[in-house]
Order: structure tokens, then sequence, then C-alpha cells
């Protein structure tokens, strides 16, 4: 008994020795299977970089593709006014060296086919320079005016003012001096009066008062 099981045991290790030397001799007849599969995995692994479709790079596309030379504007705008300035008539080669140049600028095509740049300065244009004043609206907002306040051309509101705290808290006149206008003549000045009468916003004051209450 024990030798017909044991006769058993080697026939079948014979028969896997077998498969086994048969499987080893079909993987070595083609030895490029395994390099394949891992060559097809990186190749669905890959991927292509986004493009860029920036305004600024579809308007730069758009230039170079039309090669032409186009009437070029450019829109300055400032903390107060705006500035409009012709450039001229510029080449495509122009116009893409003059956006690399100013990358924050942001430029489109109008429907005449016109350049239009435009940028933003931290500054005071020079017409709010000769003309801008600072004063209160008729509804106790401080306000940016072109001009004196009582001819009520607003350019701009910035806040609600406290205005019994305002009297109480600041020297006697100036309540009086907004009330006429306050002249700012650079953005320093117009920085300065903004965080001086930003103490008395009505949002902040009562801020202050639920503080301490």
């Amino acid at each position: 008994m024990w030798a017909c099981t044991i006769f058993s045991a080697a026939c079948l290790l014979a028969g896997l020795g077998v498969l086994f030397s048969n499987h080893m001799q079909a993987m070595l007849s083609h030895p490029l299977a395994t390099p394949v599969m891992a060559e097809v995995e990186m190749e669905e692994l890959s991927y292509s970089p986004t493009e860029d479709r920036s305004p600024q790079m579809q308007l730069l596309q758009s230039i170079r593709a039309s090669g032409i030379s186009r009437k070029t504007r450019l829109l300055t705008t400032y903390v107060c006014g705006t500035e409009t300035t012709s450039l001229g008539t510029l080449s495509s080669k122009q116009l893409e060296n003059l956006l690399k140049q100013h990358p924050d600028w942001k430029g489109r095509l109008n429907t005449k086919g016109e350049v239009w740049l435009e940028r933003r300065v931290e500054d005071l244009s020079e017409s709010c320079k000769e003309r801008a004043y600072m004063g209160l609206s008729t509804d106790g907002q401080l306000t940016l005016f072109e001009g004196l306040p009582k001819k009520e051309k607003v350019i701009r509101t910035f806040f609600q003012l406290d205005i019994g705290s305002m009297e109480t808290a600041l020297p006697e006149g100036v309540y009086k001096q907004l009330q006429q206008g306050i002249r700012v003549q650079d953005i320093n000045e117009y920085n300065s009066v903004i965080s001086t009468f930003s103490d008395f916003a009505v949002e902040r004051t009562q801020r202050v008062l639920k503080q301490h209450y």
C-alpha cells in the first residue's frame, strides 16, 4: 500500500515538473512580453501638460495668428480716476514684446480689431490731483468728490461716519473742514484722510462699544 502511495506521489510530481518545464519554455520563447506590458502601463500614466487658456495668452495667440499691425490704446485705472493713452499703430511683434514686458497688463480686442491694454496704478490720476476733495455726503458718508463737496460730483464713497463721536474726539474745526472739503493732492494725503476718519466709521464704533459692554 505504501509502495502504491509513493509511486502515485512520484507520478504527480513528475507531471507537475513537466508542466512547469513547459510553462518556463513558453515564457522564455517570448522574452519581450513583460517589457511590452510595462511600456503600455507607462503610456497610460503619461499626460499632456494643460494648455494656457488665460486671456493674456489668447490675445497673444490672436496677435501672432493675424500678423497685422493694430491701433493700440492703454487704459490706466488709478485709485482715483482713469486715463486713456494712444500708443499708435503697433506691429504684431511690437505688441507681443510689449505684453511680455508687462505681464500684469490685461488686454483685449474690440469689435474693430483694435487692441486695448489695461493697467492699474496705486496713485491718483493727474485730474484727481488737481480737483479731488474728501468730504461728507448728504447722508454722512466719507466721500471723494471732484471739486468741492457742495458741487456734489461724487467719485466714490467709503463708509458711514459716526458724526457724534467724531465731533467729540477730533480737534475743534476738523468736522467743519471735512464738511467744506479736504484737498487731497497725492496718494499719501488720500490714504491719510481715509485712515484718520476710519476710526469713526459706524461699524468700527459699534464694535468698540460692544467690547466695552
